[in-house]
């Protein structure tokens, strides 16, 4: 017998239909693609005046206890011990393989509370793993059905969000810092400096019975400040034009977690699940590298292609975009058998055509991005 399996809506489904939004399923939930505007302009208010993206569909796990650090620190692969309260962390959590079964960002609240906020498509998974490796000083609970999550990203964000709280609050707020608890029109709401565009901007916690009146009050009071809704095409043109991962594509379960732009986010000298794994494969070389690159020309070479140097097969496209912000030149993340200089020239063959075309591997970020600048300029 088969079940068809109805994508779940986020709190946020019928605005997005008001709105007149392309809806469509993403890891088993009904979400905005595209709204009238199109996907382009909704790119370009994200880069040059302010995105709003609802991103109800990730998942929040709490921890609690006064074994949450050690448990913390042996499960994910960035030094848990050095974060202060109200810091986040981008992390990595291995399989023992050294496969990444998630990216996930963790807050700090203080040494014994903890938020892990994990891919919408991984919830399940990441929580059955974690309370596998959890002892009894440790509390878990999966959150991600009481949370709703807002991205506000784009230079006119700072603005926007001192406007509805106080430039006082946002002044000092670094980046990967947050403020646990800010008054928004009479709603708790958690103002996370982070997001996936490369941009600066916030993530917004508050729980889902707001979510609505959220959502709203920002689309108005942002009218002034170029506000637009924005679907998850912008949301991945923007995360590879900053050179950001999406599991699934650059990591995987099945893909150790080494070679890559991203391994900042692994702590050599901490102790953690996969790394001896890790450690075996960087001594070997036997890993492939995960490396950014562009193409010579307007066709996009797509996930699935064959990378081929010197005309032998090489290695496979992860991700391919056309960049908005760069006069839509293709874009992407390619998997090579090698490190290969910024510079070097490769095919793309597309399975079951003879024809190849030509691109190079190049440097991150694909474009200049803001996320790191300090507030006070935007302010």
């Amino acid at each position: 017998m088969e079940f068809n399996l109805i994508p779940r809506k986020t709190p946020l489904g019928m605005e997005h239909e008001r709105l007149g939004a392309k809806m469509g399923e993403f890891a088993g939930w009904y979400m905005p693609l595209w709204y009238p505007s199109g996907q382009t302009a909704e790119h370009h208010a994200a880069r040059n005046a302010c995105g709003l993206f609802d991103i109800c569909h990730m998942g929040e796990i709490d921890i609690r206890g006064p074994g949450s650090l050690n448990f913390l620190s042996s499960l994910l692969t960035n030094d848990v011990s050095s974060m202060q309260d109200d810091q986040a962390m981008y992390h990595f959590m291995l399989n023992e393989l050294g496969g990444v079964i998630d990216d996930c960002i963790l807050y700090r609240f203080d040494a014994e509370h903890w938020m892990l906020v994990v891919n919408a498509g991984n919830i399940e998974t990441d929580y059955k793993w974690m309370q596998q490796h959890a002892s009894g000083s440790v509390v878990l609970e999966n959150l991600s059905g009481h949370i709703a999550k807002l991205d506000l990203q784009g230079p006119n964000a700072p603005r926007l969000i001192a406007h509805l709280t106080s430039s006082d609050q946002l002044a000092g707020l670094r980046f990967f810092r947050f403020l646990p608890e800010v008054d928004i029109n009479g709603m708790s709401v958690m103002i996370s400096r982070t997001g996936y565009t490369g941009e600066i901007g916030f993530e917004l916690y508050a729980e889902s019975m707001y979510a609505r009146d959220l959502w709203q009050l920002l689309l108005k009071e942002g009218e002034a400040f170029g506000i637009q809704p924005c679907g998850l095409g912008a949301r991945d043109t923007l995360r590879v034009e900053a050179g950001l991962p999406l599991h699934g594509h650059e990591i995987h379960p099945d893909r150790a977690a080494v070679g890559h732009p991203w391994e900042f986010a692994i702590a050599w000298d901490t102790e953690f699940i996969g790394r001896s794994a890790l450690e075996e494969k960087k001594e070997n070389g036997t890993f492939y590298s995960v490396l950014p690159f562009e193409m010579h020309g307007r066709r996009k070479a797509m996930p699935g292609f064959t990378v081929l140097e010197n005309g032998v097969n090489a290695g496979q496209v992860l991700s391919g975009a056309i960049a908005p912000t760069l006069e839509n030149k293709p874009i992407g993340f390619l998997e090579l058998n090698r490190d290969a200089e910024p510079g070097t020239i490769l095919e793309f063959r597309q399975p079951g055509r003879s024809n190849a075309l030509e691109g190079k591997i190049v440097t991150l970020p694909f474009v200049s991005l803001t996320s790191r600048n300090k507030m006070q300029q935007f302010l």
